[in-house]
Order: C-alpha cells, then sequence, then structure tokens
C-alpha cells in the first residue's frame, strides 16, 4: 500500500470534522500561533488532508509555505536511524544485545562492556547528554584527536571522541535518560559495520525505495533556499538555516524533510515493513520497534515524570502516557522533534498524522507548538467514524 489521495468517507472519517480541524490549523496560522503548519493525515492509507499554511520565511514579503518546503526534522531523525540499525541486524551484520564497545572500542570505562546497543535505541544507555557535554568540555584541547575517516563526518567524529569515556551516571537498562549523544553512537555503529555513511546507507535502503524524495542528512546547495527560515529568537533560531546545520548528518537530529515524506515513512510502519511493494523492514523489526523495550523503566523528559517510559526502539510508545493527544490508543507511537514538528502513528485506528510547524513560544521549557499539537491529533482521531 502507498499513500493515496481520496475523500474522508473513503477512509471512514467525517469530512465536517476534517474540515473543521483545517479550519482550526488555518485559524493558528492566521493568528501568528505560529508562522507556518505544514499538515498531512492519512488513514487507511488514504491521505484525507494535505494542506499547508503561512509562510516560508519571518522576512516581509516571504513566499507562502509549499508541500515542497524542507523543516528540519530534528528528533524525529532517531527513528530513521533506528530503521537503518534493523536493517542491518536484518542483514545479519549487527546484533543489538552485543556491547556497543564491541563496534566501537573507544567506548570505555567503568560498567562500559554492559551498554548494549539496544540500549542506544530506548536511552536506558546511562549516559546522559549533559554529562558528555561536560565531560567533552574538560577534555577540549587536551588530547589529541585523531582524523576523522574518509567516510567520517569530521565535526561528529570530534564529537563522539571526546565522549567515548564519559562515565556512566545510572548502570544500563535501570534509568531512561534522552540522550542524543546515544543515538550518534548508534549512528557511528551503523557506519563502521556498513562502510557506508548513515546518508548513503538510508538513501539507499530507506529514502530511495519508500519514494521520500525530499529527505536529505545532507541538503544540497542547489536546496538549501527551499529550508524554512525562522527569527533568530525561537528554538532553533537561524542555527537550523546555516550551512552547517544543513551539511551535518548527525544520526540523532540532522535530517530535513518534508511532511508527505515523514507521512510516507509512517505509513511503511502502518504496512508492516513495507511501502508499495517495497519491503523495507521485516514483520518482526517492525514489531520489535513498536512495542515498549523498556518496561517498569521511569523517565524524566523536561518537567514531566513517567513511572514507566514507554519507550521502542526510537519510537515512543504511548501506553498512558498521552504527552501528544487525548484520544491516541496505547499503541500509538509519537515522535517529535525540536523546533515543533511531530508524527504519530496509530496502529489501532491505522492513522498516520504529521504536523509540521515553528516552535514560536517558550512556557516552562514547551513551546506554543505543543499544545497545538495535542489539539490538531485530538480533532483528528475524533473525526474517525468507522472502524
Amino acid at each position: 500500500m502507498e499513500l493515496v489521495t481520496g475523500r474522508p468517507e473513503e477512509a471512514g472519517m467525517c469530512p465536517q470534522r476534517i474540515k473543521r480541524m483545517e479550519n482550526l490549523v488555518q485559524g493558528w496560522a492566521a493568528s501568528g500561533v505560529s508562522q507556518a503548519f505544514s499538515i498531512v493525515v492519512a488513514r487507511k492509507g488514504i491521505v484525507v488532508s494535505e494542506q499547508t499554511y503561512g509562510s516560508a520565511s519571518f522576512e516581509p514579503d516571504a513566499p507562502p509555505l509549499t508541500a515542497e518546503t524542507l523543516f528540519p526534522l530534528a528528533s524525529i531523525t532517531k527513528p530513521i536511524t533506528a530503521t537503518a540499525a534493523m536493517i542491518l541486524v536484518e542483514m545479519g551484520l549487527l546484533c543489538l544485545t552485543f556491547p556497543v564497545s564491541y563496534y566501537i572500542p573507544e567506548f570505555v570505562g567503568e560498567g562500559k562492556q554492559n551498554v548494549k546497543v539496544h540500549h542506544l535505541m530506548t536511552h536506558t544507555s546511562g549516559l546522559r547528554n549533559a554529562d558528555v557535554y561536560e565531560h567533552s568540555k574538560l577534555k577540549e584541547g587536551t588530547v589529541e584527536i585523531p582524523p576523522a575517516e574518509p567516510n567520517q563526518h569530521p565535526g561528529l567524529h570530534r564529537r563522539l571522541y571526546l565522549g567515548y569515556d564519559t562515565p556512566l551516571w545510572k548502570p544500563p537498562g535501570t534509568e531512561m535518560s534522552y540522550c542524543g549523544y546515544g543515538v550518534e553512537l548508534l549512528g557511528e555503529i551503523i557506519r563502521r559495520v556498513s562502510g557506508q555513511t548513515l546518508e548513503s546507507f538510508c538513501k539507499e535502503h530507506i529514502f530511495e525505495p519508500i519514494g521520500m524524495n525530499h529527505t536529505y542528512f545532507v541538503v544540497p546547495e542547489s536546496l538549501q533556499h527551499t529550508v524554512i527560515r525562522r527569527e533568530e529568537h525561537l528554538p532553533g533560531g537561524k542555527w537550523y538555516h546555516t550551512p552547517e546545520a544543513m551539511s551535518n548528518p548527525s544520526a540523532a537530529g540532522g535530517a530535513y524533510s518534508t511532511a508527505k515524506d515523514i507521512a510516507k515513512f509512517g505509513q511503511m510502519f502502518l504496512n508492516k515493513g513495507k511501502y508499495g511493494d517495497k519491503r523495507i523492514l521485516s514483520l518482526a523489526s517492525v514489531t520489535e520497534m513498536i512495542r515498549d523495550q523498556a518496561p517498569h523503566v521511569s523517565s524524566t523528559y523536561g518537567s514531566q515524570f513517567f513511572i514507566d517510559a514507554s519507550y521502542g526502539y526510537c519510537w515512543p510508545v504511548n501506553n498512558t502516557k498521552r504527552d501528544s493527544g487525548d484520544l491516541f490508543s496505547p499503541q500509538a507511537i509519537v515522535c517529535g522533534g525540536a523546533g515543533g514538528v511531530n508524527i504519530t502513528v496509530d496502529p489501532y485506528y491505522e492513522t498516520v498524522q504529521v504536523i509540521f510547524s515553528i516552535d514560536s513560544k517558550q512556557n516552562d521549557g514547551y513551546g506554543i507548538w505543543f499544545p497545538s499539537m495535542n489539539l490538531f491529533n485530538n480533532a483528528i482521531i475524533a473525526s474517525i467514524e468507522e472502524l
């Protein structure tokens, strides 16, 4: 099954309620809740809404947002990286229960031999971003960093190398702490095992087979003008539009894409690993990626505490968290990215819901796009009339 455009009635959804949802988002754009919104809503493989509202830039006389405008994916990059890892598992080249140090011998320190590859994918490695940052900062300028390999990004190599011997915060598997550095380690494992850059591996095995023709880890120079621009004081600010950011193939947050491409990626999971006639993942891999891999492990994220982290392989599993909407099933997988992007895939309701926006204000560590995202997602699930 590939995504096809159709009427809400064909997908068992109420057209009046879908229109109400579109009017809601259009109103947010018109009232300045955010500079831009790009949405794609699909159910049972039928796209019932694909709309863009607002401007591609904050500047005066900016062009309107289009479906081809590229957004930084930020953390939505993580499930893409995890998908690449699972493809290597299926090839017989990677084992998730092997220690990280088996693939990266430089990953050393007390207890590090107990950190397994799967811990990186559930953020339960015992590493914390803040610890890695402080440790690396202390080492900066005191150690000689070997040159990067030809297929290795120099900046990412430097960051990884300085952090390899960061002490663990807790034993692996005991508590979740959202850790981008851990996913960067996963990207490095993919590079070493496959012999390819993460970008080239994903393009060959994920993007091209699915038809994600507007998704990049390195945005081509000819397309950099299509990346959405935001005011400097907003989350991500000017950074996401710099040549440095657009050429930084971070496994944890470096990809750029469109709402439609990410909807295709989500549909592949609903299709249990296939998109059209192309199989990207096995049924077994999809099952493992979207089930809770960290039962009875707690987590703190921002100002929220969860007694059960409920996390798959780089896919947060809804369970009872309801952190992106009130009406999803417990089986829903939800991934948001800093700056205002979100995708939800609900296997029970057979929906893929994508909203790309610009986080415009900060409130207790959360931007205004969080409530907008929840309201958007609620309105869609409430439009379902037939199971």
